[in-house]
């Protein structure tokens, strides 16, 4: 037998801003009565027979602080985000596995406990346990946080299968157009050669210089796509070329900072372990190690470089020594 409150019997059960409605057998939620109570903003459903909320639940706005626990809930109504006041929601001990996406919409909400229900074990790892005040908080900001996301990929996926669906449409015209065209094209070469078997050789001559200008027209001059390509070609190279030299640029400008900063350190060698060090200090690099390779290898370059210059130097006295020398010492001789 369904039991129904009349607006007397809720009244009687309202005490200041808390209206008591548990263990009242109630198979369905008396929501004109409830409506009609303003200050009710605390309500308790608790320990009754409630199967599903109507839609129209939403409509008590007023509630702050709504306990459903200990029902047989399977869901909760679609549109129950618009409950926007809601802090405090207890759904302890129901049958509810899915919840709505609305829900997300419950910036304001504090408080949540899901314990019991049979909820999917995705929405079940992000609820949590809810054994105490931290973690009935932290379920209720995960849970919110959770659907926001499912919420936002579901659009953005109903947005990707809308732009296939568009850019297939864009194809199929794009297909159409070139099909028709090519159609057209094979129709006209029809025609021509039709008209070039019926009349006589010179004016046969005539007719294929005008199809040839024809087909000029249609396809273009054979020196305006040769220049057309060139132009194509020639900008392509001017690109790759001023990228080329805007990385050597960049490094050949790079190289010489670098010289640059080594000579200078070496010049003012306190200032510059200073200045490392604070800047080392401020960023968190290890950057007097950077400094220390930096000049032990341009160190290694100058030495490498010295040695070659030396070689080069003695493999040029040994052959001045051997050739103009010895051209001196033969023009003395014959003298």
């Amino acid at each position: 037998m369904t039991v129904k409150l009349k607006l007397k019997d809720v009244k009687d059960k309202l005490k200041e801003d808390t209206l008591d409605l548990s263990l009242c057998d109630l198979e369905e939620v008396p929501v004109r009565e409830i409506a009609s109570l303003k200050k009710a903003t605390n309500v308790n459903l608790s320990t009754n027979l409630l199967t599903s909320l109507p839609a129209t639940f939403v409509t008590l706005k007023q509630i702050v602080k709504l306990d459903l626990s200990r029902n047989m809930l399977i869901e909760l109504p679609e549109n129950f985000g618009e409950m926007t006041q809601l802090k405090h929601l207890d759904l302890y001990a129901n049958k509810i596995s899915r919840l709505p996406l609305s829900l997300s919409e419950l910036k304001n909400l504090k408080w949540l406990d899901l314990k019991e229900n049979p909820l999917t074990e995705a929405v079940a790892s992000v609820a949590g346990p809810c054994s105490n005040m931290r973690e009935c908080q932290a379920c209720a900001r995960n849970i919110v946080t959770y659907l926001s996301n499912v919420k936002l990929v579901i659009e953005e996926e109903r947005l990707r299968r809308l732009n296939n669906v568009t850019g297939d449409t864009d194809k199929e015209i794009t297909v159409t157009k070139k099909e028709g065209k090519k159609k057209k094209r094979r129709n006209m070469e029809r025609e021509s050669k039709a008209n070039g078997n019926k009349i006589d050789s010179p004016t046969q001559n005539k007719g294929c210089s005008q199809d040839d200008s024809d087909s000029t027209r249609l396809m273009g001059s054979p020196s305006n796509s040769m220049s057309t390509h060139k132009s194509c070609r020639s900008t392509g190279t001017r690109l790759c070329r001023s990228l080329t030299c805007v990385i050597v640029w960049f490094f050949v400008i790079s190289s010489l900072l670098t010289v640059a900063l080594v000579i200078l350190s070496w010049r003012y060698e306190q200032q510059t372990d200073t200045f490392l060090q604070n800047a080392q200090t401020l960023s968190g690099l290890p950057l007097k190690n950077y400094h220390r390779q930096t000049t032990d290898c341009l160190l290694s370059i100058i030495k490498i470089t010295t040695m070659q210059m030396k070689s080069i130097i003695d493999i040029a006295n040994d052959f001045y020594k051997t050739q103009f020398e010895g051209e001196t010492n033969d023009a003395g001789k014959e003298l």
